[in-house]
């Protein structure tokens, strides 16, 4: 498996991929992370003001790590029934996984090989949009997806697009790898797979897109390769996938313990099987450190640039989640005691729900 995606992830190299100055930009509006916070958001934490944060918003970080993991629980988190000795046992397991010999890997999706080849052809400075088109052309869920992208309201096409030539010139190479990365991630998050992914894996999907759109606008302020902090936005989650997947076949009552000692936990292994899938598909040394050094204790300082971004993003996603999902209001400002400028600026373009692959680069 490794020799695979060491194959794969040749491509996602800093500065690997071709000049995008071919590429026809979409008309979709540019998000500046420099501009000012809306005027609209305000309004919106006003109307779930019952919500509103009342504690030290230095934190908060905290507080939305518990409120945002509450969330993605389900039921438990309103009358949580603790079993201390299943939840040791199922962190045990969890240890015992990430040092095996798949890491877990082998508990979700694998990128397809048409994706495996792909990627690796994209990689290549001479590829012509011909050539790519047929590897993508072999691959029916892969065209969807790729059409489904490029006429998605983000690009405001005049006429729908309906051939992969037309969509490749639309994207240029360097979205076109975001957006590849984007598709090679969403079957890890299938909420099909069981009891307990079906309550959650919608919730870190969505999360986990958001994050890595908030590591690539970050990334721009913090001298760190957009891209690869926007792989590891993607690929810091996984490990929750597969901890869900070991609760699948573990348990049915769909609901996670949600106490302290296992949520601190569950989060610190998660983190730890990501990094080691990352290892086991021969991920970034930069992107696999960036994930390690993500800790439940949202206080403490990341010693790495990347890591940061990283932590940052995962913050401000959940943050922008919990305020749309009605279950948090916060003031404005004092949350710039919080946050810095660019991540005031991040937050608000997250919130206003007009961020998305199409419009960051």
């Amino acid at each position: 498996m490794a020799s695979v995606f060491s194959k794969v992830l040749a491509f996602f190299k800093p500065g690997a991929a071709p000049d995008e100055n071919h590429a026809v930009r979409p008309t979709a509006t540019r998000i500046d992370v420099e501009a000012e916070v809306p005027a609209s958001i305000e309004p919106v934490s006003r109307q779930v003001a019952e919500n509103e944060y009342e504690g030290d918003y230095g934190k908060l970080p905290d507080f939305v790590e518990t409120a945002f993991y509450n969330w993605m629980a389900g039921q438990s988190a309103v009358n949580p029934v603790r079993d201390e000795s299943f939840e040791h046992k199922i962190i045990e397991y969890l240890d015992v996984l990430e040092k095996s010999e798949t890491g877990g890997a082998n508990q979700i999706p694998r990128v397809p090989s048409v994706m495996v080849q792909l990627l690796k052809r994209t990689h290549e400075e001479n590829v012509t949009g011909s050539e790519l088109s047929q590897i993508i052309t072999k691959d029916v869920v892969l065209v969807a997806a790729i059409l489904n992208e490029v006429n998605s309201s983000f690009y405001k096409v005049n006429k729908k697009v309906t051939e992969i030539s037309q969509a490749l010139m639309l994207l240029g190479h360097n979205r076109l790898r975001m957006v590849l990365a984007k598709i090679s991630f969403t079957p890890v998050f299938n909420d099909q797979l069981g009891n307990y992914t079906k309550v959650a894996a919608t919730k870190l999907w969505e999360q986990s897109q958001q994050r890595s759109l908030a590591c690539y606008l970050l990334a721009k302020q913090n001298e760190v390769d957009p891209f690869m902090a926007f792989l590891a936005g993607l690929m810091r989650d996984v490990g929750i996938i597969v901890a869900l997947r070991v609760f699948d076949r573990s348990s049915s009552s769909g609901d996670l313990p949600t106490s302290d000692e296992f949520r601190s936990a569950f989060l610190l292994k998660s983190v730890a099987l990501s990094s080691r899938i990352g290892q086991i598909w021969t991920l970034p040394v930069g992107v696999i450190n960036a994930i390690k050094l993500q800790v439940p204790d949202k206080s403490a300082p990341v010693p790495d640039p990347m890591g940061q971004v990283l932590q940052r993003a995962d913050f401000i996603s959940k943050t922008c989640m919990l305020i749309n999902a009605g279950l948090l209001a916060v003031d404005m400002d004092q949350l710039k005691a919080t946050l810095t400028q660019p991540e005031m600026d991040c937050l608000s373009a997250l919130l206003s729900g007009q961020v998305s692959v199409a419009n960051i680069m």
